[in-house]
């Protein structure tokens, strides 16, 4: 299933279509297709103008909405979307992370979606050059240049890359902070998590309002935009974070069952195979070190 998750407010606001984007959804999926498809949307409390729920209901497919007060746009979107990820289908393999001014263009986006079996990864239909940051990810310059590589941008990304991570983004913008996480996991790592797509979506809304091209004020210091930010630079070392966890995952599994028995002599084997032999010696000491400590604390 994709879980389709925004934030949508018509009054007042000239480039909101949510009708348009529902309309679209229908006219480019299967029968089939809308059954592995549900959208989130979060509403504010004062927009008298948006679409009633019996609207939304005839939809056929799901269309869950939430409401609550107004925020401050693009500086609390992360808020709302956090929330709006912990009500999906639990099922749901991938998130679709848009606006109400975006069409859907081409039909058999949700089968292609679909289609990828990675555990982990990011899909955009631009690749952006991830490799080309290794070791000055966090320079100023290389900053402005990442964040915006991807192009007119709205996110797929796995449910599980979400899980992992516990948030999305560290009060950054989640397509500023996938590609943060991207170059990071790629500087440390050596891991590409991009996968691209043939478009299937184009954005309609203007992007000259402050909101859209990075120019309003915020409180925010860890927000990135394409103009500024972050100027928290604890921002680095939380998303490096997050990438480790990422990157133990992929390595070890992501699994939570219990290990069978019996499993116990692969484990000792793989960490045996983590590190070079010639730290075995000292492993061993540290470790018996530790539990004769432990005996006497």
């Amino acid at each position: 299933m994709i879980s389709v998750l925004f934030c949508s407010r018509a009054k007042g606001n000239p480039d909101s279509g949510l009708r348009r984007l529902l309309d679209s959804a229908v006219a480019t999926t299967t029968p089939a297709e809308r059954e592995q498809l549900e959208f989130l949307v979060k509403f504010d409390s004062d927009d008298d103008e948006r679409m009633t729920d019996a609207e939304l209901a005839a939809y056929p497919f799901a269309v869950k909405t939430f409401s609550w007060s107004r925020g401050e746009g693009r500086h609390g979107l992360h808020n709302a979307q956090e929330y709006l990820f912990t009500e999906r289908n639990p099922a749901g393999r991938f998130c679709l992370m848009t606006a109400d001014d975006f069409v859907f263009t081409r039909p058999g986006w949700v089968s292609d979606v679909l289609a990828v079996e990675d555990e982990f990864c990011v899909m955009g239909y631009v690749r952006p050059p991830i490799e080309a940051y290794a070791g000055r990810y966090d320079r100023e310059d290389m900053i402005r240049s990442w964040v915006v590589s991807f192009g007119g941008w709205s996110p797929v990304v796995s449910s599980r890359l979400i899980e992992v991570c516990q948030n999305f983004g560290w009060q950054a913008n989640v397509d500023s902070w996938l590609m943060g996480l991207s170059v990071v996991l790629y500087d440390l790592y050596g891991v590409v998590l991009w996968k691209t797509h043939a478009p299937f979506y184009e954005r309609r809304g203007a992007d000259d309002r402050p909101a859209s091209c990075g120019l309003a004020p915020t409180f925010n210091r860890m927000e990135i935009t394409n103009n500024v930010g972050p100027t928290n630079r604890y921002w680095f070392e939380l998303v490096r974070r997050q990438a480790r966890n990422v990157y133990l995952n992929m390595l070890h599994g992501s699994d939570l069952k219990r290990r069978p028995w019996g499993s116990a002599p692969f484990r000792l084997l793989r960490r045996l195979r983590e590190q070079p032999v010639r730290r075995l010696p000292g492993r061993v000491l540290n470790k018996l070190r530790r539990s004769i400590t432990a005996l006497f604390v």
